[in-house]
């Protein structure tokens, strides 16, 4: 058996009956003719939010005590999309927007998300009412603190660049409607339910890219406009498998970024690098903060000695790291490349090289797998031209749950 299901015996209270259905996420049973079992290569995400990145939209989104500014910022994805909340009105009032006529049932799961920045005012509070219950939690656009939740299973904040937070709620609803509402209010501080507005036509918040999806935890976002949409994503099945019954028929390890690395915890201690550099130690660069970014100098010459964290690798267990590199000057182009480590930067092994940089170029997506040398705990960064100095960002690594191998 490839996977462990559940399974239903044809001729009841016979023990060694054939299963007809498997109940496993990965697998499903045609039915029919012979029982056949299939693998089930697909998986989908939706967005219920309509207009997601268009707070603009009258019909479906209403306001109080606010207006949508019709200039559009940059959002967190670099398009020019985002919207602002501004004032309409003063005093102390109820700043609010928020999308009605969505769809939940009793007993399901649900993450409403959304993408906010500061303006001036610094608290966004997420909510959603299912027609009897609020869930709730407010969320500082300072530090990404979440405080005052209600009625949650759970709730999270991603720090992003340019001061961007995806703010996120997870819970169960109790209420069956076709009727719930989903709200952003912009607040002065955290559980303030009237902030005392003097201004008119300020930008209190900025926000992008609403998210209502059925599942235990926020996903991928997924623009929508005038309907709802629906994401297939295909699983492959390639040569990096757990092949346990020789027929290379379990998906891979981690197929589109979302298989076993998510039950993986994070092993970098401040990998957004949203206020500071804490956790982060030079090795023979200069490293400081810039915009969202550690920055690294090797104009000392130093090709070799970028920054370093110790993260607690183990050798012979394979890793999966992703980080956002950006060469700004150097005397030539150059190649980011990962080493591990002993505990302080010292007995340096390669274990990643990446593609060409390019000074003065676009910032660098890298995801890739390693394996750290013998003894090496640490992950260190660096760029093969000395002389040169480049940002890092993103930075993420998970451990594989299960080595993928044959057997």
């Amino acid at each position: 058996m490839p996977r462990i299901g559940m399974g239903m015996p044809i001729v009841s209270g016979v023990s060694n009956a054939p299963v007809t259905v498997i109940d496993d996420v990965l697998w499903e049973d045609y039915g029919g003719s012979g029982g056949e079992i299939s693998m089930n290569y697909t998986r989908t995400r939706s967005n219920s939010m309509l207009y997601s990145q268009d707070a603009t939209n009258a019909e479906s989104y209403t306001k109080t005590n606010t207006a949508i500014d019709s200039t559009l910022y940059v959002a967190p994805d670099g398009s020019t999309t985002a919207n602002a909340i501004e004032s309409n009105s003063t005093g102390a009032k109820n700043y609010k927007m928020q999308q009605g006529s969505l769809s939940v049932t009793s007993g399901s799961t649900y993450t409403l998300s959304v993408h906010a920045k500061k303006g001036n005012l610094g608290f966004a509070k997420v909510q959603l009412n299912d027609g009897a219950t609020d869930f709730t939690a407010d969320f500082n656009l300072n530090t990404g603190a979440i405080t005052n939740t209600a009625n949650l299973i759970d709730q999270a904040v991603d720090a992003m660049d340019n001061d961007w937070y995806r703010c996120s709620i997870t819970f169960q609803a109790g209420n069956t409607s076709t009727g719930a509402t989903a709200t952003v209010f912009a607040q002065s501080v955290a559980g303030d339910a009237t902030p005392n507005v003097a201004v008119s036509g300020i930008v209190l918040l900025y926000v992008w890219g609403f998210q209502l999806e059925q599942d235990i935890t926020q996903t991928a976002y997924i623009a929508t406009t005038s309907a709802a949409v629906t994401k297939t994503t295909t699983l492959s099945d390639t040569s990096d498998v757990w092949d346990f019954d020789s027929s290379d028929l379990m998906p891979e390890a981690d197929p589109n970024g979302e298989g076993v690395w998510d039950d993986m915890p994070e092993l970098v201690t401040n990998g957004s690098f949203a206020t500071n550099i804490s956790g982060w130690t030079a090795k023979d660069s200069s490293i400081s903060w810039s915009s969202g970014k550690i920055l690294v100098d090797n104009s000392s010459g130093n090709a070799g000695g970028g920054p370093f964290q110790n993260v607690g690798l183990v050798t012979g267990n394979q890793y999966e790291m992703t980080a956002t590199i950006q060469l700004l000057t150097g005397s030539t182009n150059g190649v980011f490349n990962l080493i591990s480590s002993a505990s302080g930067g010292t007995g340096q092994t390669t274990v990643y090289t990446g593609s060409a940089l390019v000074v003065g170029g676009a910032a660098v997506t890298e995801t890739f797998t390693f394996t750290p040398g013998t003894g090496d705990v640490s992950v260190q960064f660096s760029v093969d031209e000395a002389n040169a100095t480049y940002t890092v960002d993103n930075i993420t690594l998970r451990e594989y749950a299960i080595t993928p191998q044959d057997v």
